[in-house]
């Protein structure tokens, strides 16, 4: 019970915090390196004390890099963590539907977070209307940043 509390906890974390960092420090990308993850991890202090371990950030691989660099950042370890069902688990916690997302939607959900209450339960959660920094996103566009 608590184990599944603490990781929707930590990947409302990453989708709040981590979008306008990435695109301050790296300009707009539809995806983000290993190593530019994990600097914004160390950036925003969501890593522990002993560093980076790749099995406590895998849902922050699954939000901001490609599917090739997650399956590469996971090729020598134990533990296999699946892309799309991750990624699956993230649409569901923080936009509250099963949808897949881009940069730019997790990018415009952060910015609305500092205002409002994050990953609320109502549907409205994801509208966009009203938002002039928003630039595109869903699945298909890949948030016009290519």
């Amino acid at each position: 019970m608590f184990k599944e509390f603490f990781k929707k906890q930590k990947i409302k974390k990453y989708a709040k915090k981590l979008p306008q960092d990435l695109k301050e420090n790296y300009a707009y990308q539809k995806h983000y390196s290993k190593e530019q993850v994990d600097a914004a991890l160390k950036r925003k202090r969501l890593v522990g004390g002993g560093g980076i371990a790749v099995t406590d950030n895998c849902y922050a691989y699954a939000m901001y890099c490609s599917s090739e660099e997650f399956n590469d950042i996971h090729e020598n370890l134990a533990e296999t963590c699946n892309y799309g069902s991750m990624r699956g688990e993230i649409s569901n916690t923080v936009f509250n539907n099963s949808e897949d997302f881009s940069f730019s939607t997790l990018l415009v959900e952060s910015a609305k977070s500092e205002s409002s209450s994050f990953g609320s339960s109502t549907n409205d959660s994801f509208n966009t209307s009203g938002d002039s920094s928003y630039s595109g996103g869903g699945a298909d566009s890949g948030g016009g940043g290519d």
